[in-house]
C-alpha cells in the first residue's frame, strides 16, 4: 500500500492541494469551509530534477502526484530521470 500525504480538496472546483490549505481555494475563490481534508497518494512522476551539492549531497525533484499537486521532495534513488514514477518510502523521501 502506498503512503499518503494529508491534503485538501475544494468541494466547489475539486482542486487538490498539498500542503493543506486553510484560507480558501486559490483556484476558484471558494471560502475555507469548502475545503475538505483528503489523503493524497504519495506516488507520482518526476517532472524536474536538481542535484544539491554540499556536506550531504542529495537530489531534489518536482513530482507531479497522481492525485494532482506538484510537490518537491528529496529522492533516495541514485539515478533518477525525468519521467520516472516514484513513491514515498517513509512519508518524506521518494525513491
Amino acid at each position: 500500500m502506498d503512503a499518503t500525504l494529508a491534503g485538501t480538496r475544494c468541494a466547489r472546483c475539486e482542486r487538490v492541494y498539498f500542503p493543506p490549505l486553510a484560507i480558501g481555494c486559490e483556484a476558484c475563490g471558494a471560502p475555507e469551509d469548502q475545503l475538505r481534508p483528503m489523503e493524497i497518494t504519495a506516488r507520482g512522476t518526476i517532472h524536474a530534477l536538481a542535484r544539491v551539492h554540499g556536506e550531504k549531497p542529495c537530489t531534489v525533484a518536482e513530482i507531479q502526484l497522481d492525485d494532482g499537486p506538484l510537490i518537491r521532495a528529496v529522492l533516495s534513488s541514485d539515478r533518477p530521470r525525468i519521467g520516472d514514477v516514484v513513491r514515498a518510502a517513509d512519508g518524506q523521501v521518494f525513491g
